[in-house]
């Protein structure tokens, strides 16, 4: 009897001890689920995706993002990709998918801007009598490629009244960074009334020896085309089929955006090199009167 009655004491002794889990468990939990919302957020936001970053195994930090911007570009899900690209150049500038979402940013970026379905930043001009694509060009704040671009013109053919042409004003500004290499292209926002990135080009070389350090703030006050040694303003056919110059001044230097030289070509002078394709799209992009910034190492 006396062996009955201890068993039954150890196992009301366990189901105490099992009661007494549970409530202090309870209590745990109730504390977590009720905590000051203060205390709980009161680790840095990048730190905590930075941790969760860390969980994912063989992942460089921003992966996750990327992986899923590409998915939503081949989904056609653009707005939602850029996000993700924004995400990566906010916390993961220099991760090493950061120089391609940045590349792919501003090629979506870009598209937006020069595509015809989007005219929130476009117009229709119609052609008076006697006018030409030069003044519809100067009228409009472009540029004639830009004008060709856009109506997909392939040349400048005769205009007649009652025409009508497609114009974008391009309001754009360059940021040359030549610690980074790179040379921004920004736009004007109307809504946010300030200019917002679109895209940037690498520099692949850059004579600038004479540029003091600091920020120095210039505009755009020569566009060229050159041709077997000869140089032609944009309204000269031979325009479309040469090298693109554009030239600024910082404090009595001259320097200019063109492309890579061969490496048999004379001294180009002082300026920013970017790939040839590059400078083709600056030049339809860039009007005389844009404004140019200079940034180097203070």
């Amino acid at each position: 009897m006396n062996g009955i009655i201890t068993i039954i004491k150890i196992f009301a002794a366990i189901l105490v001890l099992a009661i007494l889990g549970g409530l202090v468990y309870g209590l745990k939990k109730f504390k977590e689920d009720f905590a000051d919302p203060a205390s709980a957020t009161a680790k840095p936001v990048e730190k905590i995706i930075e941790e969760n970053d860390s969980k994912l195994i063989g992942f460089e930090p921003g992966q996750y993002e990327f992986n899923r911007a590409l998915e939503l570009i081949a989904l056609g899900k653009l707005d939602e990709a850029r996000e993700k690209l924004l995400f990566i150049q906010n916390l993961y500038p220099n991760s090493s998918n950061g120089p391609e979402a940045r590349r792919i940013l501003g090629e979506i970026n870009l598209d937006e801007i020069l595509t015809v379905e989007n005219m929130t930043n476009k117009k229709i001009h119609k052609v008076a009598p006697g006018e030409g694509y030069l003044r519809v060009a100067t009228a409009n704040e472009t540029t004639l490629d830009c004008i060709m671009f856009l109506n997909g013109l392939t040349e400048m053919g005769s205009l007649h009244a009652g025409d009508e042409l497609i114009v974008m004003p391009l309001d754009f500004k360059l940021v040359v960074d030549l610690d980074k290499k790179r040379v921004e292209l920004f736009h004007r926002d109307d809504e946010k009334k300030e200019h917002v990135f679109a895209k940037d080009y690498p520099i692949q070389n850059q004579d600038t020896r004479r540029v003091r350090s600091g920020v120095h703030q210039s505009k755009i006050s020569r566009k060229l085309g050159e041709l077997n040694g000869r140089s032609y303003p944009p309204t000269h056919s031979n325009y479309r089929h040469a090298t693109k110059v554009l030239g600024f001044t910082l404090r009595n230097i001259y320097l200019q955006f063109r492309p890579v030289p061969a490496a048999d070509a004379e001294d180009p002078g002082q300026g920013i090199f970017l790939k040839p394709s590059d400078m083709e799209e600056l030049s339809m992009l860039i009007r005389v009167g844009n404004e140019v910034e200079v940034k180097t190492a203070g």
